[in-house]
């Protein structure tokens, strides 16, 4: 029994296995590049719906076009499984031929950052699995919702609009370029605010909320009601995406720490 998880340990670890996942993965994605061609409606409801929902009603019948996104997540995780075999022999050896000195640190900077790229994989396949999303959920000004589970309620307080006046784009005049909504955050115990744009998401009470869309988006546009079009998520990758940040700047720091100690060998 023992001799068999050895043997299948070896291939899954094997060089040439590594070749032919390179192979298939590219042949993969170059029929998924034919396959969008004018069809990713299909595939947007992705990021509101999860993965799992997502398969079972949009993947599931329209195979002739989601068919090498399965095929791309079977790839994914033989690659990721063929790597973490091959990076953990190796760091085995790193290990059991160390000497004195730091130098063989250097040397687990790439088995470092190998091992945070599949945590990252990790975080991403964690995200479509397992997070929730709330949808149609919009705000006006004086108006507010709550978080489900949570005693947590948000509320629009104000619309801050900068506005772009250049010369150049004359078609832009007095259009919206950065739209920045002023949100009170209520627990329960305490209140404080927060400001929500395109570019900056609000965490709170487990959830991160997003701007999705708004309204008015010219200045003339002002007698139109304003409205903000929120996405809201409880993401748990986002813990997993930051340990496996966390590794790969470790991995960059080993690799500092390489060219440092050489540097002094030469110098020397």
């Amino acid at each position: 029994m023992k001799s068999r998880r050895t043997s299948l340990w070896h291939r899954l670890g094997s060089i040439n296995l590594t070749i032919v996942l390179c192979i298939v993965l590219t042949m993969d994605l170059i029929w998924g590049y034919f396959c969008l061609e004018r069809k990713t409606p299909i595939f947007t409801p992705l990021n509101d719906m999860g993965l799992w929902a997502w398969s079972k009603t949009y993947g599931l019948y329209n195979l002739q076009h989601t068919g090498w996104f399965f095929l791309l997540l079977v790839l994914l995780t033989a690659f990721s499984l063929n790597t973490f075999v091959c990076t953990t022999n190796r760091v085995q050896q790193l290990f059991a031929s160390r000497r004195g000195g730091g130098q063989w640190l250097g040397k687990l900077a790439p088995h470092v950052m190998h091992y945070a790229l599949i945590v990252i994989l990790l975080g991403y396949l964690c995200s479509y699995l397992f997070t929730d999303v709330l949808t149609g959920r919009t705000l006006v000004p004086g108006s507010s919702l709550s978080l489900p589970d949570t005693g947590g309620t948000v509320s629009l307080l104000a619309y801050e609009p900068d506005y772009y006046h250049g010369k150049r784009l004359a078609f832009f005049d007095d259009a919206v370029i950065t739209a920045r909504f002023r949100l009170q955050l209520d627990d329960g115990n305490s209140q404080r605010e927060a400001v929500l744009s395109c570019t900056r998401p609000v965490r709170f009470q487990g959830y991160s909320l997003h701007l999705k869309n708004f309204a008015p988006k010219k200045k003339g546009g002002m007698n139109r009601k304003t409205r903000v079009d929120l996405s809201i998520r409880k993401d748990p990758g986002v813990g997993i995406y930051l340990v496996g940040m966390g590794l790969f700047s470790l991995g960059l720091l080993l690799y500092f720490f390489d060219w440092v100690m050489i540097r002094e060998k030469h110098s020397s």
